[in-house]
Parts: structure tokens; C-alpha cells; sequence
């Protein structure tokens, strides 16, 4: 009996010993954990961004976009304040000025829609700085703001005082911008596929390092539409800071909306706009959804949104003759 109690009672001891030795080690695995938990993740984010960067100096060895010009007839270059421009000009009439998508080109157009424009009115477009041919800067600050002002530096040096704006996607918010600060400029604005919310496909590009690394292995960022325009698209992506652009703008639109302040200077905008605004929505936009572009209309003082059934987020190239036919009738609507 004596000896059972003994033993009852070093079980107790060792058991509060194990106990009492046992929660101090937990809670330095767990410090120790939380510890080297960020640190190993800041080396891999630096792994990937530095792998990132090595391997697009590798894919663009391009230091000139005048060696894969000329895009056709009717494009040239165009140097203004900013910097220098590539642009399309073509037709006769009222002036229709195309802005593209993110990572897009007036390729996006050529390969659509321009020929049918044309026919009727004198279409102008450009690419955006940091995408197609136009220059690449590391001082530039890529978005919105940039393109508008890179947009009317475009009209002046072709001397069009006004011209409807056609903005597609990220295009949209240029289009906007141009006709709420320069409404002189401005006969009217059509809104293609362009939304108030974040691009799923942009979640991975946000990411510090992963975003370098994912950009790298890219040979083109964004939606090819045909052999030709592949093979163009891959010429543009072998341009030196062309995923920089692009790493650069998604990152800088995020920061914006993630704020309340940028959020409420965007609706701002939207109020502001007082041009007639026509808004072309494909049903199935799986970039931008219909309800969130519906939305918009909202806060567009003169505003008409319609719905093109069966389209995904690039309207112009899955429903062409619908898409014009909105275009130009809007158009020449319009009071010169």
C-alpha cells in the first residue's frame, strides 16, 4: 500500500514537471515559428521577385519599338510633351479617338473594328505609354492620369479640337477622365466593357515578387485574338519594361480604390462627367461584371447602358457589326 502511494505520487511530480517544463517549450515553438515564418517568406518573395527580373531581361532584349513598326497603313509616331506616341489615323469625318484595355494595343482595333469605322468617320487611336509601341519610362506614373493627358497631347498634335472617346476596360476610366477635366475636348463618351471593380485576373499581378515572377513567364499578358495579333503581341512583350508597365498599373489602380479617398475622387469623377455617355456591357464579362458596369450608370448624369447578349469583356471582337452600329449611331447623335 505504502509502495502504491509512492508511486501515485512520483507519477503527480512527473507529470507536473513534464507540464511545467512542457508550455514553455510549446510557446518558444510557436515564437520561434511566428518569427521565421515572415522571414522565410520575405526570402522567397525575394527569390521570386529577383528571379522575376532575371528572366525578363532575358524575354525583352527589345530597346527600340521602331524596329517592329510599321502596324499598317496610317500609323506613325508621334512625339509631344510626354513622350513619344504611336498612333493610328485613318478615315474621314467626325473624329472617333479609341483608347485600349490594359496590356492592349490599337492592334485590339485594327484586328475589329477600324476597318468598318472607317468608313464613315476619321478614327484615331494610340497605345498607351507602356504598352504597343509607345515609350516606356521608369518616371512614369502608369494609369489613368498619364493616359489623359497622354490622350490630349494626341489631339493637339493632330489638331482635332473635339472627338468622341471610346474607352475599352481600363481605357473607360481614360474616357471618363478626359470628358470630366477636359469637356471642351469632348462631343461624347462610349464606355466598353469598363467596370468599377478589381479584374480577377489581376489578383496574381498585385502581389510583390509573385507578380515580377508570374509577368516573366508570360510571352503575352492578356487575350490574343488571332495568329496575327499573337504574333504582334509577342513583338510588344519582348519590348524592355513592358511588364514593368504593366506590374506597375495594376498595383497603382489597387492602391487607388483601396482607399476611401481614391474611391470617393473616382465617383467624383463619374458625377462630373456632363457629356452624353453610352455604355456597351457584354452579358457574360467575366473581367467586369454587368452589375457593377450597371452601376455606374447611376452615377453618369446622361447615360444609356445596353447590354450585348452572349458577349464576354471584349465586345468589339465577338460582336463587331453590333458594337459599330452602337458606335457611330451614338455618334452622329451627337451635336457637333
Amino acid at each position: 500500500m505504502f509502495n502504491s502511494n509512492v508511486k501515485i505520487q512520483n507519477a503527480n511530480q512527473q507529470r507536473k514537471e513534464k507540464v511545467n517544463t512542457g508550455f514553455p517549450r510549446r510557446v518558444f515553438r510557436w515564437l520561434k515559428f511566428l518569427l521565421l515564418f515572415p522571414l522565410a517568406l520575405l526570402i522567397m518573395i525575394g527569390m521570386l521577385f529577383i528571379s522575376g527580373k532575371f528572366l525578363t531581361t532575358l524575354i525583352e532584349t527589345e530597346s527600340d519599338p521602331h524596329s517592329l513598326a510599321p502596324w499598317g497603313s496610317g500609323t506613325s509616331f508621334l512625339t509631344t510633351r510626354s513622350g513619344e506616341t504611336h498612333v493610328l489615323d485613318v478615315g474621314e469625318g467626325d473624329v472617333i479617338l479609341l483608347v485600349h484595355g490594359s496590356s492592349g494595343s490599337i492592334a485590339d482595333w485594327q484586328e475589329s473594328v477600324v476597318d468598318r469605322l472607317a468608313e464613315t468617320h476619321r478614327v484615331v487611336a494610340f497605345d498607351s505609354f507602356g504598352f504597343g509601341l509607345s515609350e516606356r519610362n521608369d518616371a512614369f506614373e502608369y494609369g489613368p492620369a498619364l493616359w489623359v493627358e497622354q490622350a490630349v497631347e494626341v489631339l493637339d498634335a493632330l489638331e482635332i479640337e473635339r472627338a468622341v472617346i471610346v474607352g475599352h476596360s481600363a481605357g473607360g476610366a481614360v474616357a471618363v477622365g478626359l470628358a470630366a477635366y477636359f469637356p471642351e475636348r469632348v462631343r461624347g463618351a462610349v464606355l466598353t466593357g469598363h467596370g468599377f471593380t478589381a479584374d480577377p485576373a489581376q489578383m496574381i499581378p498585385i502581389l510583390p515578387g509573385i507578380g515580377e515572377y508570374w509577368a516573366a513567364r508570360q510571352t503575352v499578358i492578356g487575350d490574343t485574338y488571332s495568329d496575327s495579333y499573337r504574333e504582334r503581341a509577342e513583338a510588344v512583350h519582348r519590348i524592355r519594361g513592358t511588364r514593368a508597365a504593366y506590374l506597375a498599373f495594376v498595383r497603382n489602380q489597387l492602391k487607388f480604390l483601396a482607399t476611401a479617398e481614391g474611391r470617393h475622387l473616382a465617383e467624383t469623377i463619374y458625377e462630373s462627367v456632363e457629356v452624353p455617355v453610352l455604355q456597351l456591357h457584354g452579358t457574360r464579362d467575366q473581367s467586369q461584371d454587368i452589375e457593377s458596369a450597371r452601376a455606374l450608370s447611376s452615377r453618369l448624369p446622361d447615360t444609356r447602358f445596353v447590354p450585348i447578349e452572349g458577349s464576354d469583356h471584349h465586345i468589339h471582337f465577338e460582336a463587331p457589326e453590333q458594337w459599330v452600329e452602337e458606335v457611330t449611331s451614338f455618334t452622329d447623335s451627337l451635336q457637333s
